[in-house]
């Protein structure tokens, strides 16, 4: 039977992410003492050195101790899941979101809001990342649920399509071609373009210009979102984005204009993803409130096909 807890798994996680015993006692809302203790303790346990304390300089993990911390972030997971299975439908504690940044502004706030609503028990925290990442943060249990594009996404992980996303141009309001009800790629390839160099975008942007026949002429490239569209509604040149904002205003003060492709690209799915074997009272409730505001966005927000 083993002699550690829980608990000093969880001081040790909570060590190894923050780098120092007292930002571990921070976040834990106990003493220092209390952690350098259990962490003790647990060494002593397991027979090993897990990190080294350097004063003023804080921790480094030796080689066991990140496999340990590797080994303890799954048996957390696991006893959540454990707990889980046995409780009721109400979540508590706190549960761990993740998406890509152009998904983030119009789906995370409202999902927070919606979840803690319902949940009053609940924490949701909330992180931003590219694909590969939020891919391998699902499958190691340090996130529930991620929120993402529906391409290249690994087998073993659960899905559920929330809804589908038509690839459109975003051009300056005094275009020429803000009249035209579709626009054909091949009518602006000679013009300047603004490139959101953002995985897993670009690379489905490439897809979309491949699939067209043109290739663009970069003015701007940026990884930011909001600041692509101000190029284009300053005149800087046309973009192509998957995510469409809830309006058509930047956060300058300008204003874009967007328009449905002519042929048609093939759509985008925005799909949850989650952790084989997870049980689905943990899972069901974040995908209720997703789904929720996925037919609020249908209502307000018309489809470009």
């Amino acid at each position: 039977m083993p002699d550690f807890t829980l608990r000093q798994l969880e001081y040790l996680l909570a060590v190894a992410d923050s780098g120092t015993i007292s930002g571990a006692a921070t976040e834990l809302h106990v003493s220092e003492s209390a952690v350098a203790t259990a962490l003790t303790q647990l060494e002593r346990s397991l027979g090993t050195s897990l990190l080294v304390r350097r004063r003023a300089h804080g921790v480094q993990l030796t080689s066991e101790g990140e496999l340990a911390v590797d080994r303890a972030r799954a048996l957390l997971v696991q006893a959540q899941d454990f707990r889980a299975e046995f409780a009721s439908t109400e979540l508590r504690g706190t549960v761990h979101l993740a998406t890509y940044p152009t998904l983030a502004p119009t789906l995370a706030p409202r999902l927070v809001r919606k979840l803690e609503d319902a949940h009053p028990g609940l924490n949701v925290e909330v992180s931003t990342m590219p694909a590969g990442q939020l891919q391998q943060e699902v499958e190691h249990g340090r996130i529930d649920l991620g929120i993402c594009y529906g391409f290249d996404l690994d087998d073993t992980l659960e899905r559920k399509t929330l809804r589908q996303l038509h690839a459109h141009v975003v051009l300056p309001p005094d275009h020429r071609l803000v009249d035209a009800e579709r626009v054909d790629l091949r009518d602006l390839e000679a013009e300047p373009f603004i490139r959101y160099d953002q995985s897993p975008s670009w690379e489905h942007t490439q897809s979309v210009l491949r699939a067209a026949g043109i290739q663009v002429n970069t003015r701007f490239t940026t990884s930011g979102y909001e600041l692509a569209r101000s190029y284009v509604a300053a005149g800087l040149g046309w973009s192509l984005f998957v995510m469409r904002s809830l309006n058509e205003g930047t956060r300058d003060g300008g204003h874009i204009v967007v328009k449905p492709i002519t042929p048609p690209p093939a759509p985008t799915e925005v799909v949850a993803v989650w952790r084989r074997n997870r049980p689905m009272r943990r899972v069901r409730p974040l995908l209720d409130a997703l789904e929720a505001i996925v037919r609020d966005d249908a209502r307000t927000l018309p489809e470009l096909s």
